[in-house]
Protein backbone atom coordinates (compact mmCIF):
# COMPACT_ATOMS: atom_id res chain seq x y z
CA UNK A 1 0.00 0.00 0.00
CA UNK A 2 1.21 3.56 -0.93
CA UNK A 3 2.13 6.02 1.42
CA UNK A 4 1.44 9.91 1.63
CA UNK A 5 4.83 10.50 2.82
CA UNK A 6 7.29 8.49 0.33
CA UNK A 7 10.04 8.87 2.80
CA UNK A 8 8.16 6.49 5.39
CA UNK A 9 10.21 4.19 3.44
CA UNK A 10 13.69 5.62 4.29
CA UNK A 11 12.87 6.08 8.28
CA UNK A 12 14.43 4.15 10.64
CA UNK A 13 11.59 3.62 12.42
CA UNK A 14 9.99 1.84 9.68
CA UNK A 15 12.67 -0.99 9.06
CA UNK A 16 11.38 -4.39 9.86
CA UNK A 17 13.41 -5.43 12.87
CA UNK A 18 13.20 -8.85 14.67
CA UNK A 19 10.12 -11.74 14.21
CA UNK A 20 10.52 -11.31 10.51
CA UNK A 21 10.57 -15.27 9.80
CA UNK A 22 6.07 -13.94 10.31
CA UNK A 23 7.19 -10.63 7.62
CA UNK A 24 6.24 -11.77 4.29
CA UNK A 25 4.87 -8.72 2.46
CA UNK A 26 6.84 -7.26 -0.35
CA UNK A 27 7.40 -3.49 -0.50
CA UNK A 28 9.91 -3.20 -2.63
CA UNK A 29 12.25 -4.02 -5.72
CA UNK A 30 15.82 -3.42 -5.87
CA UNK A 31 17.16 -3.49 -9.53
CA UNK A 32 20.68 -3.65 -10.50
CA UNK A 33 21.54 -1.06 -13.13
CA UNK A 34 24.33 -2.45 -14.37
CA UNK A 35 27.37 -4.48 -13.55
CA UNK A 36 30.19 -1.86 -14.22
CA UNK A 37 31.79 0.29 -11.53
CA UNK A 38 33.98 3.41 -11.72
CA UNK A 39 35.67 2.31 -8.97
CA UNK A 40 36.95 -1.47 -7.64
CA UNK A 41 36.57 -1.60 -3.80
CA UNK A 42 37.84 -4.57 -1.87
CA UNK A 43 35.12 -4.47 0.53
CA UNK A 44 32.14 -4.78 -2.46
CA UNK A 45 29.77 -7.15 -1.62
CA UNK A 46 29.01 -7.87 -5.24
CA UNK A 47 32.35 -8.65 -7.79
CA UNK A 48 31.97 -5.22 -9.46
CA UNK A 49 34.55 -3.23 -10.42
CA UNK A 50 36.42 -0.68 -12.74
CA UNK A 51 36.83 -2.08 -15.95
CA UNK A 52 34.17 -5.26 -15.61
CA UNK A 53 31.98 -4.88 -18.61
CA UNK A 54 28.61 -2.96 -18.12
CA UNK A 55 25.88 -5.19 -18.86
CA UNK A 56 23.25 -2.78 -18.97
CA UNK A 57 19.73 -3.68 -18.56
CA UNK A 58 17.24 -3.39 -20.97
CA UNK A 59 15.21 -0.66 -19.06
CA UNK A 60 11.88 -0.73 -21.69
CA UNK A 61 11.64 -4.93 -21.40
CA UNK A 62 12.21 -4.09 -17.13
CA UNK A 63 9.74 -1.50 -17.04
CA UNK A 64 7.02 -3.32 -19.28
CA UNK A 65 7.45 -6.08 -16.88
CA UNK A 66 7.21 -4.26 -13.82
CA UNK A 67 3.82 -2.25 -14.52
CA UNK A 68 1.97 -5.46 -15.66
CA UNK A 69 2.90 -6.59 -12.36
CA UNK A 70 1.36 -3.50 -10.69
CA UNK A 71 -1.48 -3.39 -12.85
CA UNK A 72 -2.41 -6.64 -12.12
CA UNK A 73 -5.34 -6.83 -10.24
CA UNK A 74 -4.91 -10.18 -8.89
CA UNK A 75 -1.86 -9.43 -7.14
CA UNK A 76 -2.03 -7.38 -3.31
CA UNK A 77 1.30 -6.59 -3.08
CA UNK A 78 2.84 -3.75 -4.93
CA UNK A 79 6.35 -2.25 -5.26
CA UNK A 80 5.92 1.05 -3.37
CA UNK A 81 9.67 1.66 -3.32
CA UNK A 82 12.19 1.40 -6.13
CA UNK A 83 15.86 1.03 -5.36
CA UNK A 84 18.87 1.50 -8.15
CA UNK A 85 21.63 0.02 -7.46
CA UNK A 86 25.11 -1.18 -9.89
CA UNK A 87 28.21 -1.28 -10.06
CA UNK A 88 27.64 2.17 -9.98
CA UNK A 89 24.45 2.78 -11.63
CA UNK A 90 25.26 6.65 -12.74
CA UNK A 91 27.40 4.96 -15.17
CA UNK A 92 23.78 4.01 -17.15
CA UNK A 93 22.58 7.82 -16.33
CA UNK A 94 19.49 7.36 -19.05
CA UNK A 95 18.19 4.32 -17.90
CA UNK A 96 18.44 5.74 -14.02
CA UNK A 97 16.06 8.72 -15.66
CA UNK A 98 14.07 6.54 -17.32
CA UNK A 99 13.38 4.06 -14.29
CA UNK A 100 12.52 7.06 -11.87
CA UNK A 101 10.35 8.94 -14.33
CA UNK A 102 8.15 5.66 -14.70
CA UNK A 103 7.95 5.33 -10.90
CA UNK A 104 7.15 8.92 -10.23
CA UNK A 105 3.80 8.41 -12.49
CA UNK A 106 2.91 5.44 -10.23
CA UNK A 107 3.63 6.76 -6.94
CA UNK A 108 7.00 5.10 -6.20
CA UNK A 109 9.53 6.63 -4.44
CA UNK A 110 13.04 6.11 -5.80
CA UNK A 111 16.45 5.50 -3.70
CA UNK A 112 19.72 5.45 -5.74
CA UNK A 113 22.25 3.87 -4.10
CA UNK A 114 26.00 5.34 -5.70
CA UNK A 115 29.66 5.05 -4.29
CA UNK A 116 29.25 9.05 -4.55
CA UNK A 117 31.95 10.02 -6.85
CA UNK A 118 30.00 10.84 -9.68
CA UNK A 119 26.83 12.64 -8.04
CA UNK A 120 28.21 15.95 -9.19
CA UNK A 121 25.57 19.05 -8.43
CA UNK A 122 24.21 18.65 -12.57
CA UNK A 123 23.87 15.22 -12.14
CA UNK A 124 21.58 15.47 -8.73
CA UNK A 125 19.96 18.23 -10.43
CA UNK A 126 18.85 15.68 -13.37
CA UNK A 127 17.98 13.54 -11.49
CA UNK A 128 15.52 15.57 -8.91
CA UNK A 129 13.94 16.74 -11.84
CA UNK A 130 13.10 13.14 -12.82
CA UNK A 131 11.77 12.80 -9.91
CA UNK A 132 14.18 10.64 -7.50
CA UNK A 133 13.46 10.84 -3.66
CA UNK A 134 16.43 9.47 -1.96
CA UNK A 135 19.95 8.49 -2.06
CA UNK A 136 22.33 5.60 0.16
CA UNK A 137 25.94 6.74 -0.25
CA UNK A 138 28.63 4.14 1.35
CA UNK A 139 31.34 6.59 3.05
CA UNK A 140 34.16 3.97 4.02
CA UNK A 141 37.23 6.30 5.54
CA UNK A 142 38.20 10.22 5.37
CA UNK A 143 41.73 9.28 5.40
CA UNK A 144 43.06 9.32 1.51
CA UNK A 145 45.50 6.91 1.60
CA UNK A 146 43.65 4.23 3.51
CA UNK A 147 41.30 5.38 0.21
CA UNK A 148 43.46 4.17 -1.88
CA UNK A 149 44.64 0.97 -0.56
CA UNK A 150 41.15 -0.45 -0.15
CA UNK A 151 39.60 0.67 -3.81
CA UNK A 152 40.89 0.46 -7.07
CA UNK A 153 40.54 3.53 -9.07
CA UNK A 154 40.02 6.02 -5.98
CA UNK A 155 41.50 9.48 -6.36
CA UNK A 156 42.97 10.99 -3.41
CA UNK A 157 40.48 13.61 -3.03
CA UNK A 158 37.79 11.17 -3.36
CA UNK A 159 36.70 11.44 0.69
CA UNK A 160 36.18 15.64 0.41
CA UNK A 161 34.74 15.05 -3.34
CA UNK A 162 31.86 12.72 -1.46
CA UNK A 163 31.46 14.64 1.58
CA UNK A 164 30.78 17.86 -0.77
CA UNK A 165 28.48 16.20 -3.29
CA UNK A 166 26.42 14.38 -0.03
CA UNK A 167 26.08 17.82 1.05
CA UNK A 168 25.10 18.82 -2.47
CA UNK A 169 22.34 15.94 -2.16
CA UNK A 170 20.87 17.35 0.95
CA UNK A 171 20.85 20.98 0.00
CA UNK A 172 18.92 19.66 -3.24
CA UNK A 173 15.97 18.42 -1.03
CA UNK A 174 16.97 14.54 -1.31
CA UNK A 175 16.78 12.05 1.36
CA UNK A 176 20.04 10.95 2.19
CA UNK A 177 20.87 7.87 3.93
CA UNK A 178 25.04 7.15 4.82
CA UNK A 179 26.46 3.85 5.42
CA UNK A 180 29.17 3.84 7.06
CA UNK A 181 30.93 0.09 6.30
CA UNK A 182 33.27 -1.15 9.23
CA UNK A 183 36.37 -3.26 9.76
CA UNK A 184 39.65 -3.59 10.45
CA UNK A 185 40.33 -0.66 7.99
CA UNK A 186 38.26 2.60 9.81
CA UNK A 187 37.58 0.95 13.17
CA UNK A 188 39.23 3.64 15.06
CA UNK A 189 37.58 6.87 12.96
CA UNK A 190 33.82 5.91 12.90
CA UNK A 191 32.91 7.73 15.14
CA UNK A 192 34.76 10.47 13.56
CA UNK A 193 32.91 9.72 9.77
CA UNK A 194 29.43 9.72 12.06
CA UNK A 195 30.15 13.65 13.10
CA UNK A 196 30.45 14.78 10.27
CA UNK A 197 27.83 12.95 8.54
CA UNK A 198 25.83 14.93 11.32
CA UNK A 199 26.85 18.34 10.31
CA UNK A 200 26.03 17.31 6.77
CA UNK A 201 22.76 16.86 8.29
CA UNK A 202 22.01 14.09 6.50
CA UNK A 203 18.90 12.29 7.35
CA UNK A 204 20.18 8.46 8.14
CA UNK A 205 23.71 7.03 9.26
CA UNK A 206 23.59 3.31 9.26
CA UNK A 207 26.75 1.70 10.72
CA UNK A 208 27.25 -2.05 8.83
CA UNK A 209 30.26 -4.28 9.41
CA UNK A 210 31.73 -5.43 6.06
CA UNK A 211 29.25 -8.57 4.73
CA UNK A 212 31.83 -11.42 3.64
CA UNK A 213 29.95 -11.44 -0.05
CA UNK A 214 31.59 -10.55 -3.34
CA UNK A 215 34.95 -9.27 -3.43
CA UNK A 216 34.76 -8.66 -0.05
CA UNK A 217 34.85 -12.40 0.87
CA UNK A 218 38.03 -12.55 -1.31
CA UNK A 219 39.61 -10.23 1.60
CA UNK A 220 37.88 -11.63 4.68
CA UNK A 221 40.50 -11.50 7.30
CA UNK A 222 41.94 -8.20 6.23
CA UNK A 223 38.75 -6.83 6.45
CA UNK A 224 36.31 -8.24 8.78
CA UNK A 225 35.97 -7.40 12.49
CA UNK A 226 35.54 -10.33 14.55
CA UNK A 227 32.19 -10.73 16.99
CA UNK A 228 34.07 -9.68 20.21
CA UNK A 229 35.86 -6.37 18.07
CA UNK A 230 32.61 -5.57 16.78
CA UNK A 231 30.84 -5.64 20.03
CA UNK A 232 33.49 -3.60 21.80
CA UNK A 233 33.22 -1.16 18.96
CA UNK A 234 29.12 -0.47 19.21
CA UNK A 235 29.86 -0.40 23.27
CA UNK A 236 32.74 2.40 22.59
CA UNK A 237 30.41 4.37 20.20
CA UNK A 238 26.94 3.89 22.60
CA UNK A 239 29.35 5.76 24.52
CA UNK A 240 30.33 8.15 22.60
CA UNK A 241 27.34 8.96 20.71
CA UNK A 242 25.21 8.99 24.12
CA UNK A 243 21.88 7.14 24.51
CA UNK A 244 19.63 10.25 23.86
CA UNK A 245 21.37 10.83 20.29
CA UNK A 246 21.14 7.45 19.30
CA UNK A 247 17.18 7.90 19.85
CA UNK A 248 16.69 11.56 18.86
CA UNK A 249 15.53 12.40 15.25
CA UNK A 250 18.37 13.97 13.43
CA UNK A 251 20.19 12.14 12.22
CA UNK A 252 18.36 8.66 12.92
CA UNK A 253 20.97 6.26 13.57
CA UNK A 254 20.56 2.21 12.71
CA UNK A 255 23.04 -0.51 12.47
CA UNK A 256 22.34 -3.30 9.82
CA UNK A 257 23.59 -6.94 9.49
CA UNK A 258 24.57 -7.02 13.30
CA UNK A 259 21.51 -7.79 15.36
CA UNK A 260 24.02 -8.02 18.72
CA UNK A 261 24.23 -4.34 18.38
CA UNK A 262 20.78 -3.98 19.83
CA UNK A 263 22.22 -4.32 23.13
CA UNK A 264 24.06 -1.23 23.34
CA UNK A 265 20.93 1.02 22.59
CA UNK A 266 21.20 0.96 18.74
CA UNK A 267 17.91 0.13 16.60
CA UNK A 268 19.42 -2.53 14.09
CA UNK A 269 17.53 -3.45 11.22
CA UNK A 270 18.22 -7.58 11.33
CA UNK A 271 17.64 -7.92 7.34
CA UNK A 272 18.60 -5.54 4.98
CA UNK A 273 16.56 -6.89 2.12
CA UNK A 274 13.70 -8.69 4.23
CA UNK A 275 10.84 -6.57 1.83
CA UNK A 276 12.61 -6.45 -1.42
CA UNK A 277 12.78 -8.43 -4.94
CA UNK A 278 16.22 -8.24 -5.83
CA UNK A 279 16.78 -7.73 -9.82
CA UNK A 280 19.89 -8.49 -11.51
CA UNK A 281 20.44 -7.06 -15.26
CA UNK A 282 20.87 -10.30 -16.91
CA UNK A 283 16.47 -11.31 -15.45
CA UNK A 284 17.81 -13.22 -12.35
CA UNK A 285 16.08 -12.65 -9.21
CA UNK A 286 17.17 -13.29 -5.72
CA UNK A 287 16.00 -13.22 -2.03
CA UNK A 288 18.93 -10.65 -1.51
CA UNK A 289 21.99 -9.66 -3.40
CA UNK A 290 24.29 -11.19 -0.39
CA UNK A 291 22.47 -14.59 -0.71
CA UNK A 292 21.96 -17.13 -3.50
CA UNK A 293 18.33 -17.86 -2.77
CA UNK A 294 16.96 -17.74 -6.34
CA UNK A 295 13.06 -16.73 -7.27
CA UNK A 296 13.33 -17.06 -10.79
CA UNK A 297 14.02 -14.57 -13.57
CA UNK A 298 11.55 -11.57 -14.28
CA UNK A 299 12.53 -12.00 -18.25
CA UNK A 300 10.84 -14.82 -19.12
CA UNK A 301 7.21 -13.90 -19.58
CA UNK A 302 5.29 -11.25 -19.17
CA UNK A 303 3.52 -12.16 -15.88
CA UNK A 304 7.08 -13.08 -14.28
CA UNK A 305 6.54 -11.10 -11.32
CA UNK A 306 3.65 -13.13 -10.09
CA UNK A 307 5.48 -16.12 -10.34
CA UNK A 308 8.44 -14.62 -8.67
CA UNK A 309 6.26 -13.36 -5.53
CA UNK A 310 4.80 -17.29 -5.05
CA UNK A 311 7.63 -18.96 -5.15
CA UNK A 312 8.76 -15.81 -3.09
CA UNK A 313 5.89 -17.23 -0.51
CA UNK A 314 6.09 -20.50 -0.88
CA UNK A 315 9.90 -20.84 0.05
CA UNK A 316 9.75 -18.27 2.72
CA UNK A 317 9.35 -20.19 5.89
CA UNK A 318 12.42 -22.38 4.88
CA UNK A 319 14.42 -19.11 4.08
CA UNK A 320 13.68 -16.54 7.19
CA UNK A 321 14.22 -16.72 10.94
CA UNK A 322 13.82 -14.25 12.79
CA UNK A 323 16.97 -12.30 12.34
CA UNK A 324 16.38 -12.47 8.63
CA UNK A 325 18.22 -14.29 5.78
CA UNK A 326 19.44 -17.80 7.38
CA UNK A 327 21.91 -17.99 4.45
CA UNK A 328 23.37 -14.73 4.86
CA UNK A 329 27.30 -14.55 4.76
CA UNK A 330 27.14 -11.19 7.71
CA UNK A 331 26.03 -14.12 9.98
CA UNK A 332 29.57 -15.47 9.69
CA UNK A 333 30.15 -12.11 12.26
CA UNK A 334 27.86 -13.29 14.47
CA UNK A 335 25.89 -16.21 14.15
CA UNK A 336 26.10 -19.98 12.80
CA UNK A 337 25.03 -19.73 8.74
CA UNK A 338 22.98 -22.11 7.42
CA UNK A 339 22.37 -23.84 4.14
CA UNK A 340 21.77 -21.98 0.77
CA UNK A 341 17.62 -22.44 -0.45
CA UNK A 342 18.42 -22.40 -4.12
CA UNK A 343 15.60 -23.98 -6.44
CA UNK A 344 16.78 -22.64 -10.06
CA UNK A 345 14.95 -23.87 -12.58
Amino acid sequence: MKKDDLYDYFRVCNMHKSNLSNFIPIEGVEVKVLDGCNRACRFCVNEDFKGKELNIIDVDLFLQRLNTWIEDTELDEKPAIIYLTGGEPLLALYELQKIIAFAKTKDIATRLVTNGTLLSPEIIEKLSDVGLTGIKITYTTSDSERLLQLVGGADKNDPQLILENIKAAKQAGLWVFVRIGIGRHNYDEVYSIYKAMKEAKVDVVQFKPWVASGLAEENNDELLLKPQELDELFDSLSNMIGKTDIKSDKPEITVSCYPPARKYGFIVKDCANIAKIYCESDGATYICNFADEYMGNWKTSTDSFKAILKRRRDLYSDMIDNNGIMSCPSRLNWSEQKPVVSPKI
